[in-house]
């Protein structure tokens, strides 16, 4: 995998990718092509489609997922999956989204109330 900097024009500034290792050899199952993964998608993406990915914000957290990269820099909170039933970190992304750290599912969220800290 290779690490870039590289500037996004649905967020109007340069954000951390990474563009994922081809397979090696050729095999007869579909294999992954070489992606590009923005390592900073979150609330501060505005469009439906990633302009350097050429996916919508689920798409991109489930290739976070799926190349196990770090959730470093991203919004994240401990919560149930309501698919995968499991306590995970959901990765948080615009306008209510989340998507499971396990499993990559997307979900909606949103906060019910706060409670003062004791």
């Amino acid at each position: 995998m290779k690490s870039h900097r590289v500037y996004c024009g649905a967020c109007d500034r340069d954000v951390n990718v990474v563009i994922t290792d081809a397979p090696l050899e050729d095999g007869q199952a579909t294999l992954w092509d070489a992606e590009v993964v923005c390592l900073e998608v979150g609330d501060k993406c505005t469009g439906a489609l990633c302009p350097l990915g050429a996916v919508g914000p689920d798409a991109m957290v489930a290739r976070i997922v799926h190349n196990g990269l770090p959730l470093d820099g991203l919004h994240t909170l401990r919560a149930k999956c309501p698919a995968c039933d499991r306590e995970t970190d959901m990765v948080l992304y615009g306008n209510g989204h989340a998507a499971c750290s396990e499993c990559g599912t997307p979900a909606r969220w949103k906060i019910d109330h706060a409670e003062p800290m004791a």
